[in-house]
């Protein structure tokens, strides 16, 4: 038996956790069970706290979720809104259709004829258009050479300097084919340079244009025994020099628009004749008439309600989910309290109340039939959610897509054409506004301006009203006052609910990501205390575990005493006996 100051040492023994345990050794009391109920006990608090930290952790991850949701809603009603200048104003999509007439004949597809592309600046009206002809880029060829290879003044080529483009090339004795094809490719001459073999022996220099049209026409010059040598001039008896071998001649795209003939351009590619239009020419056909109809693209617009209703019904789901009782603990049963994280949540409820607000207002002053969200075919459900009727929409789109754009988008109108509406404020109410100009200086900046009564604030010619509404005046150096200017605004569906939406979604500042801040400070603010309360018990578990074990190795000691007693006497008992 190993022993150690009198104690016996098979009494202490090492847990798992590398602590040494001495309770009950000597005493019989268990003292790790002791310490440990009791730091259990004292560890309330902290289990308390973390149980907060996992409910706030499950609403973090619930308002992800349902930002994603809201974001959706805020996307659609942007695209519906109309914002003066947006990119994603669905109203200012255009589709263009063709159909073509031939005088005699039959005429070709459209698609064969051109590709005509719109922006939202074109108008929508139709046109017609004649293509009499393509641009071409011009294209040469020098003569037959024998070899690629072989320096071309061994096969009759006279060296020396010529012009391509203004770009000047060197052609020495030893200069092959290959060698000449080489330098016009990297002399930056606007022509593309290649070798065309039709056998092995007949090889030769093609030159093209890198850009059509006629003013992009190649010219050559420098030392005409070099260019004629190769064949790419020839110079008659009068010093005449021309082009020897020509294979396509520069030529300007020609056509007829609306009734105007003769337009011409360099390229095939031609977007600065009509409006927000490019057309991309294909093929001529002078007999042909070619009639463009421009008009709202009404399959976009159709799909952007589609988007809006999709993302309407997503965030009633997702708070009609939070708000049912379900088994979320996974024990088997269903407890009226087993709702999701965000069932009672202010800002579930404020979107909520806003949806069903956008869901149900109508416009002041739209066109009968295009007052409501019902009237044009969206229609609430009895659980609440849009549906579409198709038949409706359709029909209503089909007849006036004027209307939409009142229900949804922001409407203006301005009574002087010097005015250009930039934007709306926050606080923007529908109606008519008097503008006055006070005046203007020698730069045309505005001096002063009134909105409704109201000075403005003036940024050389941006005038800003006190709700936020912006205006811009182009009306011309030193002008006196100009007053008896009307303003109308109207604010459609959309455009009434966009910066709520927007002001929930934003990232950073929004309302959702404000929330999702202030449950992750006080997650911290939690973490950092029961960091606090661990540390303490920590301490706690220590100063325990030292007095049982000083206890333990007292009690050890007095037993080891004990024993040594005990066997001194039957020690000295033994004796007297015998």
């Amino acid at each position: 038996m190993s022993t150690t100051g009198g104690i016996n040492s098979t009494s202490f023994t090492v847990g798992s956790d590398g602590k040494l345990n001495v309770g009950g050794i000597a005493s019989g009391i268990d003292s790790k069970a002791i310490i440990d109920a009791l730091m259990l006990a004292k560890r309330q608090p902290a289990v308390q706290i973390e149980t907060k930290i996992s409910v706030n952790a499950s609403k973090i991850s619930a308002l992800g979720d349902f930002k994603t949701k809201v974001n959706a809603v805020t996307t659609a009603l942007d695209k519906l809104r109309a914002s003066p200048g947006s990119s994603t104003n669905v109203f200012d999509t255009k589709a263009i259709s063709g159909t073509t007439s031939a005088v005699s004949g039959t005429a070709s597809d459209v698609d064969s004829l051109l590709i005509a592309t719109v922006s939202a600046s074109a108008q929508n009206m139709s046109h017609t258009i004649k293509v009499n002809s393509l641009a071409q880029a011009h294209q040469v060829r020098s003569d037959a050479f024998t070899s690629t290879t072989t320096s071309l003044t061994s096969q009759g080529v006279t060296a020396g300097n010529m012009t391509v483009g203004g770009k000047t090339i060197t052609i020495s004795a030893s200069d092959s084919l290959l060698d000449l094809r080489a330098k016009i490719n990297n002399a930056d001459a606007g022509v593309t340079a290649t070798i065309v073999s039709s056998n092995s022996t007949s090889n030769y220099l093609v030159l093209t244009s890198t850009e059509s049209g006629v003013a992009n026409a190649m010219t050559f010059g420098g030392d005409v025994a070099l260019t004629d040598t190769l064949g790419l001039t020839q110079t008659d008896g009068s010093s005449v020099t021309t082009i020897k071998n020509p294979l396509r001649a520069a030529q300007d795209a020609n056509i007829d628009v609306d009734g105007i003939t003769g337009i011409t351009r360099s390229t095939n590619q031609i977007d600065d004749v009509l409006t927000g239009v490019t057309l991309s020419l294909l093929k001529s056909e002078p007999g042909t008439t070619i009639t463009l109809k421009i008009e709202p693209d009404l399959s976009a617009i159709k799909t952007a309600m589609n988007d809006f209703v999709s993302a309407y019904n997503d965030v009633r789901a997702f708070v009609t989910d939070q708000r049912t009782a379900s088994d979320r603990n996974d024990d088997g049963t269903i407890d009226d309290n087993e709702v999701g994280p965000l069932a009672y949540d202010q800002t579930v409820r404020d979107t909520l109340a806003k949806l069903g607000e956008l869901a149900s207002t109508s416009v002041t002053g739209a066109t009968d039939g295009y007052a409501s969200l019902g009237q044009v075919g969206i229609v609430m459900k009895s659980d609440y959610t849009l549906g579409l009727d198709d038949s409706v929409l359709d029909s209503k789109l089909l007849t006036n897509v004027e209307g939409f754009k009142e229900l949804f988008a922001l409407n203006t109108s301005v009574s002087d054409s010097r005015v250009t509406f930039l934007a709306r404020g926050t606080s923007t109410a529908s109606g008519t506004y008097s503008l006055v100009i006070n005046g203007t200086d020698a730069s045309g900046n505005v001096t002063g301006a009134t909105w409704n009564g109201v000075a403005m604030t003036v940024d050389g010619r941006t005038l800003t009203a006190a709700d936020g509404t912006k205006v811009f005046f182009n009306g011309g150096a030193s002008l006196g006052t100009v007053s008896g200017i009307s303003v109308e605004i109207a604010r459609g569906v959309a455009d009434l609910s966009y910066d709520f939406f927007n002001g929930m979604t934003k990232n950073a500042s929004g309302t959702i990501d404000t929330q999702v801040q202030q449950f992750q400070t006080t997650n911290q603010d939690f973490t950092d205390r029961v960091k606090t309360i661990d540390s303490r018990l920590e301490v706690t578990r220590k100063l325990l575990e030292a007095k049982y074990t000083a206890m333990e190795t007292a009690m050890a000691k007095l037993q080891t005493l004990q024993q040594t007693i005990q066997s001194f006497s039957d020690s000295l008992n033994n004796s007297s006996n015998s």
